[in-house]
C-alpha cells in the first residue's frame, strides 16, 4: 500500500511522499484552499486549526498514545488509520472550504481508491467523519462572526485608516473569540505600546521611517527581499500557512509518521489560531497608530524628536487593522516555539519560500532566526514599528509554549 499511496500523493501535490506523509498531503490541500479562498490570516488558521485537530483526533484515537484534545472515545477495534486521518480531513475541508469541495473530492477518491476494501476501512472512514464533526460542532459558537462596533478616535495615537483604500477596520471582533487552547486570552495579552513622549517611541518612529519608506536608501536590497519575501499577502498562504510549510520539512527530516505529524500540525495550528486571537485582542485593545498615520502627523505626538513627513509612504501597503502588536511577530514567536519545544531543539536547517516571490529561497539554521527575520520584515516593509515586533515574539512564544506543555501530551499508561 505505501507505493500507492506514493503515487497518489505524486499526483496530489507534485513531489514524492510516502504513505507517512499523509497529513502533509492533507496539509497542502489545505493550504491551496486557503490560497483559493483568499482569507485574511486569523481566518486561515482558525480553519487549519480545526482541520489538524481533526486529523490529530481521529489519529490518536487508534493509538491512544497522546492525550485527546476533545474526542476522549476510542476509535473502533478495527480501524485504518490513513482512512480514518483522510475522512477527517475531508469531511472537514468539505465544509470550510465549499468554493474547494470538488478539488476535495477528486483528492479524498483517489486516497481512498488505494486502500483496500476491508471493515477497517469502513470503519476509519465513519470515525475520521465522527471526529470531524465533533470539532466542527465545538467551533461553530466561538464568537468568530460576532458583530463588533468601532469608534473612530482621531486623536495622537490612535489608528485611522489608510491609503490606498481606507478600508474598515479588518475582523475587530477576533480578540473576543473563544481560545483553543489559553485559559484566558489577557493572561497573554502583551504590553501596551510605548508612551509617545519616550525615548523608545522616538527610535522606534525613526527606524521605520528610516528605512521603511517607499524609496528607503537606507534599507539594503537584502532588507527589500526580506520584507517582499515574508509579505504573505492576499492570495498567498497567509503567514500562518508559511509556518506550516515550514513544519512539513520538519516532519519529512525527522521521518515522523502519521501520529506524530498530526501532533505536530495540530500543535503548530492550535498555537498559531490563539496568537491571531491574542494579537486582535492587543490590536483592538490599544488601538495604536499605523506609521503612515504616525509619521505624517509627527507633529502632533507632542514629541520634538519626531519629525513629519506629509508625504511619506511605507514600502508595503499597510493592513487595515491597528499596528500593535504585529501579527507576524506574533505568529512566528509561536510557530518557531512550537517546532522548537516538539523537536526538542531550536536548531534545525531548513529552506523556505515565499508565494509572493517566487524563485527565491532563505535558508535558515534555527526556527527563532526565522521568527526574527519575519518579524524585521514588517519593519523594513514600514507597517510596524520595534516594540509591536519585539512583543509580538515574546507573545507568540509564550503562546506556543503554553500549548505544547499543556496539549498533545503522551497519555500515561
Amino acid at each position: 500500500m505505501i507505493r500507492i499511496f506514493t503515487f497518489i500523493a505524486f499526483l496530489l501535490v507534485g513531489r514524492d511522499v510516502t504513505a507517512n506523509e499523509l497529513v502533509i498531503v492533507w496539509n497542502d490541500l489545505t493550504l491551496r484552499a486557503i490560497r483559493y479562498a483568499n482569507v485574511p490570516p486569523p481566518v486561515a488558521v482558525r480553519q487549519m486549526a480545526m482541520v489538524h485537530l481533526a486529523i490529530y483526533d481521529a489519529a490518536n484515537g487508534i493509538d491512544h498514545k497522546y492525550k485527546p484534545y476533545l474526542v476522549e472515545a476510542a476509535a473502533p477495534k478495527e480501524c485504518a488509520l490513513e482512512a480514518s486521518v483522510s475522512a477527517a480531513a475531508y469531511h472537514s475541508l468539505r465544509t470550510l472550504f465549499p468554493k474547494s469541495a470538488s478539488e476535495f473530492d477528486s483528492h479524498y477518491r483517489a486516497i481512498l481508491a488505494a486502500i483496500p476494501n476491508s471493515a477497517a476501512k469502513t470503519n476509519g472512514i465513519e470515525w475520521g467523519k465522527r471526529v470531524a464533526l465533533e470539532i466542527l460542532k465545538q467551533r461553530q459558537f466561538d464568537g468568530a462572526g460576532q458583530s463588533v462596533a468601532w469608534v473612530t478616535n482621531s486623536q495622537p495615537g490612535y489608528w485611522q485608516r489608510t491609503l490606498p483604500n481606507y478600508d474598515k477596520p479588518l475582523l475587530p471582533n477576533w480578540g473576543r473569540m473563544k481560545p483553543f487552547a489559553l485559559p484566558a486570552v489577557e493572561d497573554f495579552r502583551p504590553p501596551a505600546p510605548p508612551e509617545l513622549t519616550s525615548s523608545q517611541w522616538t527610535a522606534d518612529y525613526n527606524q521605520v521611517k528610516l528605512i521603511g519608506a517607499t524609496n528607503s536608501t537606507a534599507r539594503t536590497p537584502e532588507q527589500r527581499e526580506i520584507a517582499l519575501f515574508w509579505a504573505d499577502g492576499s492570495g498567498t498562504e497567509t503567514p500562518p500557512g508559511h509556518w506550516n510549510k515550514i513544519a512539513q520539512q520538519v516532519a519529512q527530516k525527522k521521518n515522523y509518521g502519521v501520529l506524530e505529524s498530526a501532533r505536530l500540525f495540530a500543535a503548530l495550528n492550535v498555537a498559531l489560531a490563539d496568537a491571531s486571537i491574542v494579537c486582535w485582542d492587543a490590536k483592538y485593545t490599544y488601538k495604536w497608530w499605523r506609521p503612515i498615520t504616525a509619521i505624517r502627523g509627527g507633529d502632533k505626538d507632542g514629541n520634538p524628536a519626531t519629525e513629519p513627513d506629509a508625504k511619506w509612504s511605507p514600502l508595503l501597503n499597510t493592513p487595515p487593522f491597528p499596528e500593535h502588536t504585529s501579527g507576524h511577530s506574533t505568529f512566528s514567536g509561536a510557530g518557531a516555539a512550537v517546532l522548537t519545544e516538539l523537536t526538542g531543539s531550536d536548531e534545525f536547517q531548513f529552506v523556505t519560500t515565499s508565494d509572493g516571490l517566487p524563485g527565491v529561497v532563505r535558508r535558515f539554521r534555527r526556527f527563532s532566526d526565522a521568527a526574527r527575520e519575519a518579524g524585521m520584515s514588517r519593519i523594513y516593509g514600514g507597517i510596524h514599528f520595534s516594540a509591536a515586533n519585539e512583543q509580538g515574539l515574546e507573545c507568540g512564544k509564550n503562546i506556543g509554549r503554553y500549548v505544547t506543555q499543556n496539549f498533545f501530551r503522551l497519555e500515561s499508561r
